[in-house]
């Protein structure tokens, strides 16, 4: 969602940008005493004014212009993915809550601390934590140890934040032998 809300805002803008150039451009050609630069303004007028509401061109530019509101609309009505995490805190009257930055980062540095694992990234959704670690196996037996180490510290650590609604935590695991 926040990618969409960034390419309508940057359409928005660059449309406003085009459009600040047209009347700089054609203020600038009046003031000059040429004629118009970019748009006819005053053909656009006459045309406007001969132009009755029920005309398939004025109907057209209504239906677009309706169109592009209702998508603009839906875009922003869309419900935005949420950036925190609430705890279930003792008292009701305190709002706590993490970041899912914040989530990520803890879960990453108690799977990090377990032996034989070193790299680890973390993707915190609204309803799945995905853990994948990098380990390293001197022996293959050590390869289902590590296996539970890991879930079981990112388990850990994640009952630790104490969320209201804790999101399920898939853990994947790649280990390779030295």
């Amino acid at each position: 969602m926040k990618l969409l809300n960034r390419l309508l805002a940057l359409l928005v803008s660059l449309t406003f940008i085009a459009a600040a150039v047209v009347l700089v451009a054609d203020l600038i050609a009046a003031w000059t005493g040429r004629r118009p630069a970019v748009i006819d303004w005053q053909a656009t007028y006459r045309w406007a004014q001969r132009t009755t509401w029920d005309a398939g061109s004025v109907r057209l530019i209504c239906l677009l212009l309706c169109l592009l509101g209702l998508a603009l609309l839906t875009a922003e009505l869309k419900p935005r993915r949420p950036t925190r995490l609430v705890t279930d805190g003792d008292d009701p009257a305190i709002d706590a809550a993490y970041t899912r930055r914040g989530v990520a980062q803890a879960v990453r540095t108690a799977v990090t601390e377990v032996d034989g694992v070193d790299r680890t990234a973390v993707t915190v959704r609204r309803r799945r934590i995905r853990v994948h670690a990098h380990a390293v196996a001197h022996e293959p037996s050590l390869a289902s140890s590590i296996d539970d180490s890991v879930t079981r510290a990112a388990r850990a650590r994640l009952d630790a934040l104490d969320l209201r609604r804790p999101p399920k935590l898939a853990v994947r695991i790649s280990t390779r032998g030295r």
